[in-house]
C-alpha cells in the first residue's frame, strides 16, 4: 500500500483525481466494515490537504463505497451485489437484475418526442430535424441510483402515447413486447468518460466520477436503425465481460 501512496504523489493529475485513486487502492485492500485512519492521517499518508480529502471521501460515500458515522470515523461499507452482463448477448437491466433477485426501479421517466440533433440523426439515419421520441431515466438498485439511460427512436417507428402507457423501464424490453420480433443485433461502443454536472447530479455523483458509457445502435434483421441509445453505468455496481476467440 505504501508503494501505491508514493506512485500517487509522484503523480502529475489533478490533486482531486489523485485523492479518489489513492482511496480506490485503498478500498481495495480492506475488508468490509474496516475503519479507514482518522481524516488526517489519511490526509498525510496521501500527500493532500484534508480539504481535497473531504471532497473525495464525501463522493465515495455518495456511492456507496464508505459509511461515515459522526464522532466515529469512516468504514468501508460491506459488500453489495454487482450487476454482471455478458456483452455478447443485449439484455436488459432490469432483466439482469431479476435474474439476480435484485430489485430495479426506474425514477425520472422523461418520455417527450423533439425534433432530431444533428448528432442524433446521424446514429439513426435519418434527416437533421426530423420527429423522434427521446426516452430518459435512472436506474437505481439496492436504494442507490446507478445508471442513467438516454434512448431515441425514430417517431416513425414508435408510438409517444403507447410508450407512456407501457413503457416499464426498458427500451428494448417496450420493443419485444410491442411484438419487435425482428430485432437483430447492436452495434456498440464503450468508454470511460467523467460524469459532468449534469450525469452527476442526476446521479447524485461529483463531476469528476469516472462513468462507464455504452453507446448503442440497434439494427433489424433489414439492417434498419431502430434506435440509439446512451448509457451511462456507475461501474462499482457493474460486471460486463465477453468471450474473445484466439485468432488462428
Amino acid at each position: 500500500m505504501m508503494q501505491e501512496l508514493a506512485k500517487i504523489k509522484l503523480d502529475t493529475r489533478p490533486l482531486y483525481v489523485r485523492a479518489e485513486r489513492a482511496l480506490s487502492q485503498l478500498l481495495s485492500t480492506s475488508d468490509p466494515g474496516e475503519r479507514l485512519p482518522p481524516e488526517p492521517k489519511l490526509a498525510q499518508m496521501l500527500g493532500i490537504s484534508r480539504s481535497t480529502l473531504r471532497e473525495a471521501l464525501r463522493s465515495f460515500e455518495r456511492q456507496g463505497l464508505i459509511t461515515r458515522r459522526r464522532g466515529i470515523g469512516t468504514f468501508v461499507s460491506r459488500s453489495r451485489q454487482v450487476i454482471e452482463s455478458n456483452l455478447e448477448t443485449l439484455e436488459s437491466i432490469d432483466s439482469l437484475a431479476r435474474r439476480m433477485g435484485l430489485e430495479c426501479v426506474t425514477r425520472d421517466l422523461k418520455v417527450k418526442e423533439e425534433s432530431s440533433s444533428p448528432e442524433t440523426a446521424r446514429h439513426l439515419g435519418i434527416a437533421e430535424g426530423s420527429p423522434v421520441i427521446s426516452i430518459s431515466r435512472i436506474k437505481a438498485t439496492q436504494g442507490q441510483a446507478v445508471a442513467f439511460m438516454h434512448d431515441v427512436f425514430p417517431a416513425a417507428l414508435v408510438d409517444i402515447q403507447t410508450i407512456r402507457a407501457e413503457f416499464k423501464g426498458s427500451a428494448i424490453d417496450f420493443l419485444l413486447e410491442q411484438g419487435r420480433q425482428d430485432l437483430s443485433y447492436a452495434w456498440t461502443n464503450i468508454s470511460a468518460t467523467q460524469a459532468g454536472p449534469g450525469i452527476g447530479g442526476k446521479l447524485g455523483l461529483d463531476p469528476q466520477c469516472v462513468l462507464l458509457l455504452l453507446e448503442e445502435i440497434v439494427y433489424s434483421t433489414e439492417n434498419v436503425i431502430v434506435e440509439y441509445s446512451r448509457n451511462y453505468f456507475v461501474p462499482d455496481y457493474f460486471h460486463f465481460h465477453l468471450i474473445r476467440r484466439i485468432k488462428s
